[in-house]
């Protein structure tokens, strides 16, 4: 059963000052100032910034690189406040995951916006290693804005996609895309892609597999475009990539399964998601099994 409302009171924006952050930056500050929520501007000098240095001059380039990057934090942050958005600069140090989740868990982040960056080369699929971790292990969606991503911030959210496997985490998944659309007065449609349909009643299955799509759909809250179900067989990240860019989809909306699936090759729709995400011309959204999005 899908629930209703999701609310995001607090955003956290990962930025390590490169490209691919600022192309996520403008849709972080986007979803905040819909939905009023606090907004966080996050950066974590890693230990390889400062672990080089020699004993006695550690201290002095550590403070170097954080009065840089408060700095470059307060650039992001201070134009906001101007407009009166609620705003913090969050300024770590260390295993960047490691305190990047201690900021995720100690302010209450209920989505974290990051960028991505494709370093695989030409026709490989390859994150930037920290987008990865992220998204493999947040408590709450995740929010990528990918390098391939042409949709702009301040065009709002018109067309949704959801893709879904119907495990735990695209149900969730499901339950944040019907809550958006209801936000943003969209277009949603879920979407679930077969590689093949091992049943010889091919049209029959369709036609459960859209029934059963439009049993995720809850009565409430009421949506001002009826929702639409598009149940397709052929490559599984393909299709989903193939039918967002058809509807011109503003967000795709996706479960991950299990903790630590994004980066394991054992799950296969794990895998489908790392190539969604880094090849979707729009943001993607993914939620794991273990991620809660019950945050009212």
């Amino acid at each position: 059963e899908v629930k209703q409302q999701i609310a995001l009171k607090n955003i956290l924006f990962a930025t390590d000052f490169e490209a691919s952050a600022s192309r996520a930056l403008p849709f972080a500050v986007a979803l905040a100032d819909r939905y009023g929520a606090k907004f966080y501007a996050v950066h974590v000098i890693p230990r390889g910034a400062y672990i080089l240095a020699r004993g006695e001059t550690v201290e002095q380039v550590l403070t170097e690189i954080q009065e840089h990057a408060s700095r470059a934090l307060s650039q992001i942050i201070d134009p906001l406040r101007q407009h009166g958005q609620r705003c913090e600069a969050l300024l770590g140090s260390g295993d960047v995951i490691a305190v990047l989740m201690e900021f995720v868990r100690d302010h209450g982040a209920d989505l974290v916006v990051v960028g991505t960056s494709s370093r695989g080369g030409l026709g490989k699929v390859l994150l930037g290693s920290t987008a990865e971790e992220i998204i493999r292990v947040a408590p709450c969606p995740v929010l990528t804005v990918g390098p391939h991503v042409t949709a702009v911030a301040s065009g709002g959210v018109r067309s949704i996609v959801c893709a879904t496997d119907f495990s735990l985490g695209s149900l969730r998944a499901a339950e944040f895309a019907v809550s958006l659309a209801h936000e943003y007065q969209a277009d949603l449609t879920l979407v679930h892609v077969v590689e093949e349909v091992l049943t010889e009643s091919p049209d029959r299955a369709i036609q459960l597999t859209e029934q059963r799509l439009r049993e995720m759909i809850p009565s409430e809250p009421k949506l001002m475009y009826k929702p639409q179900v598009v149940v397709e067989i052929g490559p599984v990240a393909d299709r989903i990539l193939g039918i967002a860019n058809e509807l011109l989809a503003d967000i795709i909306v996706m479960g991950v399964r299990g903790a630590g699936a994004f980066a394991q090759t054992a799950s296969h729709f794990g895998s489908i998601a790392h190539k969604v995400v880094s090849l979707a011309t729009c943001p993607v959204v993914t939620i794991g099994d273990v991620h809660s999005t019950d945050n009212n």
